[in-house]
């Protein structure tokens, strides 16, 4: 997505326009989009029915699966039947699925896939088909700029889209293939075209009827109209988009992208708050360039411009138009945010135009989510941002209180597993199968050997859980100990951007015959339900000044605002040398 934004922003900004448009009639108003015009058909495969429309809607990228840097961190599981369920209720019919290929595969000359990677790709095929959404397939991460020129590069990218194409060849036709990724580097600017040419026919050899997804060099506007007809009846035609890049990537901090140093860019365009330049432009043309051009494309217009233009010649060349990629970082203020989003979503639904959006979630900060916080779907959903975008947001989040789970055989991807304190790592398996509650198949074992340790689940970036909290609802779990314990404590932690110290909410509880709360439960070896309603934690001071009375001040707390839960013993030596078992952690009313 990032390595060649920058030079497609800066051609798109001399695009030499064909006409205008404009939602508040300051222009022309946009042509009635016809989506299932015919394509002219093409000479020779007259055996393949010709693709006539672009069959699924929108949808949004599944970065954080596939496009790993490394093996290491894949995670087969990151998305489970669950994750499926909760990205169909928001009404998208297609999702985008970034592959980065040589993580996966073996060395030359054949590149063959991993078995363990094909059987987790199945997988994911399998979830979406099952509930007849779409899934492209995009070689995503590997440019090899520097090895095209010998050859195998393409040679790699070719082989593994061969692989995909006889392994799927008999798969739904809601499986699609996407060829390339953002294809960059000095030799593919000059080849990219040709290259492309061979890559289909390597797939057509296999596959004569697969819808395949192509591009331009850089997935740029202006070269995705410079490609040649290729003689296939079946193609879709990808760009992305960025636009106007000083507003979608402030705040970037990868990389130490000049737009780190600038934030609170409004969109549309507003000379009253408009920020400085960061002196990280002075003497950067390139980005100097963005600050000075966005108040004439900061508009509805500029955007309404560039997107007609592509509607203009997609419809005089009989293409079928797909967004892969657009998208602002969350760093960009809210309200500016969810407006520009709804610009670029009107216009694609006035051209026709499908979209998947960058990006479903991921863990980074910033980052290009639909989230606010952490990832759980269940609290930190941007409803604003789904409502501009034109996605269904789960009534739940408008009437109910819905269910977050912490611990569920897993700790979740979004929550960190922990307990480190001052230097000190608390013994804790979080995969213990020791007769984990009926039906799991992992429980949580803390052996305490420390009055300072303890049990910390951390959601990141933060959680929000003052839905919840208004509710009523509670924090519940599962517990069991065979030894008494008079005191243990339990509680949520806040975080708040700027503050020298950090509030906290707590409860204690403790066996039934070993302590004074009314939180109890028996030391019997079986496991017991605990539930706590949120309303029955207390202030307990903040971590800076070791207030301990109830109503040391609740002015700092926010629900909205959590950072961690955690199981300690908060200096209670009565714990050291007991086990502790947990499982099923989750709240909801």
């Amino acid at each position: 997505m990032k390595k060649f934004v920058t030079m497609a922003v800066a051609m798109l900004a001399v695009l030499s326009l064909t006409g205008s448009c404009s939602k508040d009639g300051s222009g022309v108003t946009p042509p009635d989009p016809d989506p299932g015009k015919e394509v002219p058909d093409t000479p020779g495969n007259e055996d393949v029915k010709p693709l006539t429309k672009v069959p699924f809607n929108k949808g949004l990228n599944l970065s954080d699966w596939f496009n790993v840097s490394d093996i290491r961190y894949f995670k087969a599981d990151t998305y489970t039947d669950k994750d499926f369920d909760n990205l169909k209720s928001l009404g998208i019919d297609a999702l985008r699925l970034p592959l980065n290929f040589p993580v996966f595969m073996g060395g030359a000359p054949e590149y063959k896939f991993s078995n363990s990677f094909l059987t987790a790709l199945d997988k994911a095929v399998d979830m979406a088909l099952k509930r007849d959404m779409y899934i492209i397939l995009d070689q995503h991460s590997y440019y090899g700029s520097r090895m095209f020129p010998e050859g195998y590069g393409e040679q790699l990218v070719s082989a593994g889209l061969r692989q995909l194409a006889q392994r799927y060849k008999d798969r739904s036709d809601h499986l699609i293939i996407e060829l390339f990724n953002e294809p960059g580097g000095t030799y593919l600017e000059a080849n990219w075209p040709e290259m492309q040419k061979r890559l289909i026919a390597g797939i057509r050899a296999i596959d004569k009827n697969r819808i395949l997804i192509v591009t331009g060099y850089g997935c740029m506007i202006d070269e995705l109209m410079k490609l040649p007809e290729y003689d296939d009846k079946r193609l879709i035609h990808t760009f992305h988009f960025y636009n106007p890049f000083i507003f979608t990537h402030q705040g970037a901090n990868w990389d130490n992208n000049p737009l780190q140093n600038i934030g609170a860019v409004d969109f549309p365009y507003d000379v009253t708050t408009m920020p400085e330049a960061p002196e990280s432009f002075n003497g950067n043309a390139e980005y100097t360039g963005y600050y000075n051009s966005y108040p004439a494309q900061g508009t509805e217009k500029y955007i309404g411009d560039l997107l007609m233009n592509l509607y203009s010649w997609a419809s005089q060349h009989g293409k079928l138009l797909f967004c892969g990629e657009f998208g602002t970082l969350t760093s960009a203020p809210s309200g500016s945010r969810a407006r520009w989003y709804k610009t670029v979503c009107d216009y694609f639904a006035a051209y026709g135009i499908s979209w998947t959006a960058w990006e479903y979630r991921d863990t980074k900060t910033p980052n290009f989510g639909i989230f606010k916080g952490a990832n759980i779907f269940e609290s930190n959903l941007d409803v604003d941002l789904c409502d501009a975008m034109g996605l269904t947001v789960p009534e739940s989040y408008r009437t109910g209180c819905p269910e977050v789970v912490i611990f569920d055989d897993e700790i979740p991807f979004w929550w960190q597993q922990g307990g480190k304190w001052e230097g000190y790592e608390p013994k804790i398996d979080f995969m213990c199968k020791e007769n984990p509650e009926g039906g799991s198949l992992n429980c949580i074992r803390w052996d305490v050997d420390d009055k300072w340790g303890g049990l910390v689940m951390t959601p990141w970036p933060v959680a929000d859980f003052s839905r919840q909290h208004s509710a009523g609802a509670n924090l519940e779990f599962s517990i069991r100990a065979d030894r008494e314990f008079d005191s243990l404590t339990v509680r949520f932690t806040q975080y708040k951007e700027g503050a020298a110290w950090q509030w906290r909410n707590m409860v204690e509880i403790c066996t039934s015959k070993g302590g004074s709360s009314d939180i109890n439960f028996a030391a019997d070896g079986q496991w017991h339900r605990v539930s706590i309603p949120l309303s029955k934690f207390y202030i307990h001071g903040t971590q800076g000044d070791w207030k301990d009375a109830p109503g040391a001040g609740d002015e700092g707390f926010a629900w909205d605002c959590i950072n961690h839960i955690e199981f300690v013993p908060e200096g209670n030596g009565n714990l050291v040398g007991k086990t502790i078992y947990l499982d099923n952690i989750r709240i909801r009313k």
